[in-house]
C-alpha cells in the first residue's frame, strides 16, 4: 500500500492549486482530527541495520532551479496542477513503491495554525537553499501536541527555523520555503502512529530516516 497524502495539517492556502497539494500541506494536526501520531507507511517494515551509502540519482524541477540527490532504487514521479496554476509536485517513492515525500515547487502559498509544544529531534544545515527573504531554511524533523495532550504529530521537511523553537505554545510547523521562483514546500509523508517517542528515535537510526534526511539535505536552489 502507497502511503497516503492524507492526515494533519492546519493549512496550505495555495489559491487554486491542487488538492493534493493542500494535503500535503504544512502544520500540525487539525483539533480532532483522528490521523495523529503518523509515521511513513513503510516504516514498520524498514530494517534498523545499516548498509553502505547507496548509489545516488540527481532529480531536477522542469524549471531547473531546484534539485536533489537521492537513491538509485527509488523514484520520482511529477504532477501538474489543473487549469493551468503554477507550480509541480514531485512524489518521491521507494523501491517497495511507498510513497514516502512530496515536494512542491514554484507556487505561492501560505501556512495557518494555532499553538503546539514542540519538542525537536534532530535538525540540520541545508547549505545549497537559501530562502528569497535571506533566511537558510533547515531540515527538522520535530514531535509536536496541542490541545490537552490527546493529539500528537510527527513533522519532517525543510523549514524555516522559526518552526523548530521548542517549547510550549510555539507556531505550529510551515513547511513552505519561500523562494526566487515562488516556493518550495516540503513533507514527509505519514501514515500508521508511532506509539512513543521512543519508537520515533528509533526510526532515526535506520537506512530509510538517514536516506530521507540526506534527500532533504541535499535541496539546491541555482
Amino acid at each position: 500500500m502507497n502511503a497516503q497524502r492524507s492526515g494533519f495539517f492546519t493549512a496550505v492556502i495555495v489559491a487554486g492549486f491542487a488538492a493534493s497539494t493542500l494535503l500535503g500541506g504544512c502544520g500540525s494536526p487539525a483539533r480532532g482530527n483522528a490521523a495523529a501520531n503518523e509515521v511513513p507507511v513503510s516504516v514498520v517494515a524498514a530494517s534498523s541495520k545499516k548498509h553502505a551509502d547507496p548509489e545516488l540519482k540527481t532529480f531536477k524541477f522542469p524549471d531547473g532551479h531546484i534539485s536533489f540527490a537521492y537513491p538509485a532504487t527509488w523514484t520520482v514521479r511529477t504532477l501538474l496542477p489543473s487549469a493551468g496554476i503554477p507550480g509541480v509536485e514531485a512524489i518521491v517513492t521507494d523501491d517497495a513503491g511507498n510513497d514516502l515525500l512530496f515536494l512542491g515547487n514554484g507556487f505561492t502559498a501560505g501556512c495557518a495554525g494555532g499553538p503546539v509544544s514542540r519538542r525537536v529531534l534532530e535538525q540540520a544545515a541545508v547549505p545549497g537553499m537559501t530562502a528569497a527573504e535571506g533566511t537558510e531554511p533547515v531540515f527538522g524533523f520535530a514531535e509536536e501536541s496541542y490541545g490537552n495532550g490527546n493529539g500528537v504529530a510527527y513533522v519532517m521537511g525543510l523549514t524555516d527555523p522559526r518552526s523548530l523553537e521548542e517549547g510550549e505554545d510555539v507556531a505550529s510547523w510551515c513547511n513552505l520555503v519561500p523562494t526566487g521562483n515562488g516556493g518550495l514546500s516540503t513533507r514527509v509523508l505519514f501514515n500508521d502512529g508511532f506509539p512513543n517517542r521512543g519508537a520515533a528515535r528509533a526510526w532515526m537510526a535506520t537506512d530509510q530516516y538517514a536516506q530521507l534526511k540526506a534527500l532533504l539535505v541535499s535541496l539546491t536552489y541555482v
